[in-house]
């Protein structure tokens, strides 16, 4: 599991955010694993790389951190890490995300089947005391109704529904 802080998921959410940088003891996470991530759904590790210091990160990792400038991660680094404790070591881990990766992004509207015009009813089949009743007193009209449709999922696409109702949830509050 990686985890991130929100402000940091929704940077990631936006396309900002390909990797972390993490002080660990030992690396908790190896490339090619899929991780999964609060808010996010599954990634997968595409990297791993250990760095002697902080002073080795570029203007390139904060840009592929989600930063702007190197300044604003490393202020955010010492904000996460405010003391770095002797024997951690400093990893820059990337990511993709979402994964699997899809072609299309999945939004709640393109979960649900193609909506076509209902067929034309008479007002007698919507409501069956309007018939006439020909076949006599006391008989009472055949109406036939349609059977619901049962829409199904993908568990990747019930991921990506789950990750965007909480993103929106996020930023209502």
């Amino acid at each position: 599991m990686l985890l991130l802080k929100k402000h940091l998921v929704a940077l990631v959410r936006a396309g900002k955010k390909r990797q972390t940088i993490r002080l660990w003891d030992r690396p908790h996470v190896r490339v090619g694993q899929i991780s999964y991530t609060p808010g996010l759904g599954k990634l997968k590790i595409t990297g791993l790389e250990e760095l002697p210091h902080l002073d080795a990160l570029t203007p390139a990792d904060a840009i592929a951190d989600g930063f702007a400038t190197l300044s604003e991660l490393l202020s955010e680094i010492h904000q996460s890490y405010p003391v770095i404790p002797p024997g951690k070591r400093l990893f820059r881990v990337t990511f993709e995300w979402p994964w699997p990766p899809t072609a299309d992004p999945i939004t709640p509207e393109t979960l649900l089947p193609p909506q076509s015009a209902p067929p034309r009813t008479s007002a007698a089949k919507r409501r069956p005391s309007l018939a006439r009743n020909s076949a006599g007193p006391g008989s009472t009209p055949a109406v036939t109704a349609n059977p619901p449709t049962r829409l199904t999922a993908t568990a990747a696409q019930r991921a990506a529904v789950k990750s965007w109702v909480l993103s929106q949830m996020e930023e209502n509050k």
